[in-house]
């Protein structure tokens, strides 16, 4: 079967590798679509410490169960299926406080094991056991159900904000997941949203969103226009979804007194730190998070929230590429002329 293979740094390609067999207990899935997330883009360009190389790329997928393995109960061949594909051991500390996202023992499809940027994938039955890998309604498409892992890191992070009514909403980062964070804020129940963006091409995409007010740092003040426009207040949520130190020094600018703010975008590693006013957070009574990763119950969230219709998928969803034009799909979502790239097997 043909794959995307990572190697290394810029050391990636489209080559046959033998197709998985299923075992005893575990299932083969045939891929319909899996997605490029901005962790494939990092390792490609910057590569990632803890990837495993070889391995196939890819971990926001739709597919369906060709192969069940004699032991496996619940799931057989012709059941659709996506999965939350941090597999938990379900017995370290981190797991045992229920916090799976941060297993000190996970198995990352994509980076440690083999992904979905592939013709067939196999499961472990680790992550059947844990209930990573679940049915998808019939009234889902497989590319819709291919947004179901970013949204559930984005649901991730807005549970540990508080995100909801009223809250106003700004948003730093107008890519997939920012776009997302948007979408989900007002689903939450926030009465007003706000998305920063600083590429002209992507602001151009962005503003055709349910979103009241879009600002491209190109063309206005962003740290002038939030406070206009929450009355010299600030947001009460700010969510940095930008992977950049300036993206968090703004952040700091635009939450207001008694607001939150999530650090859910890393930033590179040999860039880190920042310098943060502690009496801002101290008189002012802001509270700070991260956010990484999602659990099996955010991603079964997420399923729930793109069925209801309430994430504007087609317009999130801008390019469609065969395995074969992986990397044309991987360059134009590099270069940020696309918002949501859909690889389909």
């Amino acid at each position: 079967m043909r794959a995307i293979v990572y190697r290394g740094v810029k050391e990636v390609e489209l080559k046959e590798v033998e197709k998985p067999t299923v075992k005893d207990d575990s299932v083969i899935i045939r891929v319909n679509a899996c997605a490029i997330c901005g962790t494939d883009a990092k390792a490609y360009t910057f590569g990632i410490a803890s990837i495993k190389p070889p391995v196939t790329l890819g971990h926001e997928f739709v597919g369906t169960i060709t192969e069940a393995g004699k032991h496996v109960k619940g799931f057989v061949p012709g059941d659709r299926v996506t999965m939350a594909t941090t597999i938990p051991c379900g017995k370290c500390a981190m797991c045992r406080k229920t916090l799976f996202n941060l297993c000190m023992d996970k198995l990352p499809v994509g980076t440690y094991i083999n992904g979905a940027f592939a013709e067939y994938l196999e499961v472990p039955i680790r992550g059947i056991d844990h209930g990573n890998l679940m049915k998808v309604p019939d009234d889902l498409s497989d590319e819709d159900g291919s947004i179901c892992e970013p949204l559930g890191c984005v649901i991730n992070g807005q549970n540990i904000a508080r995100v909801g009514f009223p809250d106003t909403v700004v948003v730093i980062g107008g890519g997939p997941l920012g776009l997302l964070h948007a979408e989900t804020a007002k689903a939450r129940g926030a009465v007003k949203t706000i998305l920063i963006e600083r590429l002209k091409k992507r602001f151009e995409m962005d503003r055709k969103f349910n979103i009241d007010r879009v600002i491209c740092s190109e063309y206005e003040d962003p740290e002038k226009t939030v406070l206009e426009f929450t009355g010299g207040l600030g947001a009460d949520v700010v969510i940095n979804a930008a992977p950049s130190t300036e993206a968090v020094k703004l952040a700091f600018k635009l939450v207001s007194k008694g607001g939150r703010l999530s650090l859910f975008a890393s930033v590179p590693k040999d860039n880190a730190c920042v310098n943060i006013d502690a009496n801002q957070i101290h008189y002012g009574q802001i509270s700070v998070f991260g956010a990484s990763d999602s659990t099996a119950e955010n991603h079964f969230d997420a399923m729930k929230l793109l069925a209801s219709g309430k994430i504007s998928t087609k317009l999130l969803i801008t390019h469609t590429f065969k395995l074969e034009d992986f990397f044309r799909g991987l360059e134009v979502f590099i270069k940020g002329e696309a918002l949501k790239v859909v690889i389909k097997p």
